[in-house]
């Protein structure tokens, strides 16, 4: 199994912080409905707008507990990798104004690999270059679903931008490997010169293991992961 050196994920806080959410409007509609008799218009207006908000932040939690499901599949898969290869998870990069969130960093004998998992349904298709990508989904009642992602292809690209930066100010020569990895239903029809597109989960770590581009020492792997703690949140 690879070794874990630091393993969380950002949407473990934004759940934790929808729970202090709810419990606010807990207390603010708890205070609307004492002050009812007194103000009856303006509690019955807030109460509504809690429930609103609540329904809001209802949609968000699914949303966050679908992601976490899918990130939590991805990560017990590439912990089967071969001893030898380190794992560091969510890991949040910053420089002057900008930030590269990275979902996986994965550093072996024969490269550095950066990984990004989606989990969602539905064709998106367009082209490498493309900001927005359409995204078509059925619905159970076989109605067709129409909408608007920013182009992962791009996102990992900026990803590997920034840690490609990062590692150079550091004095490595080394330089990222991307990955994009379809974890759900989700099918990617955009080809990429320039990022693996991944949907079979045993295809991730037979390409991982396959690479053989790179030989990093075990010093530099432990120096890269070093420098990596120092900066990331």
């Amino acid at each position: 199994m690879a070794q874990i050196i630091k393993k969380s994920n950002h949407l473990h806080s934004q759940i934790r912080k929808l729970y202090l959410e709810w419990l606010f409007y807990g207390i603010l509609a708890a205070a609307c409905l004492a002050l009812l008799e007194i103000t009856q218009m303006f509690s019955f207006l807030g109460i509504q707008l809690i429930f609103l908000k609540i329904l809001d932040s209802l949609n968000n939690y699914r949303i966050l507990k679908t992601g976490l499901g899918g990130e939590k599949k991805v990560f017990e898969l590439i912990n089967r990798l071969p001893r030898g290869y380190k794992i560091l998870t969510d890991v949040k990069l910053v420089s002057g104004n900008k930030s590269s969130q990275i979902d996986f960093v994965i550093i072996g004998r024969n490269g550095i690999f950066i990984m990004e998992a989606k989990n969602m349904r539905g064709i998106i298709r367009g082209k490498e270059s493309d900001k927005m990508l359409k995204k078509t989904k059925i619905g159970k009642s076989k109605d067709k679903y129409v909408s608007e992602i920013y182009n992962p292809i791009l996102q990992i690209l900026g990803h590997k931008k920034g840690i490609d930066s990062f590692l150079a100010s550091r004095g490595h020569s080394y330089r990222a490997i991307p990955i994009l990895y379809f974890s759900g239903e989700g099918r990617l029809e955009v080809e990429s010169e320039k990022v693996k597109i991944i949907d079979q989960p045993v295809l991730v770590i037979d390409y991982i293991k396959r690479h053989d581009q790179d030989h990093i020492s075990d010093f530099v792997q432990n120096k890269i992961i070093e420098d990596l703690m120092e900066t990331i949140d």
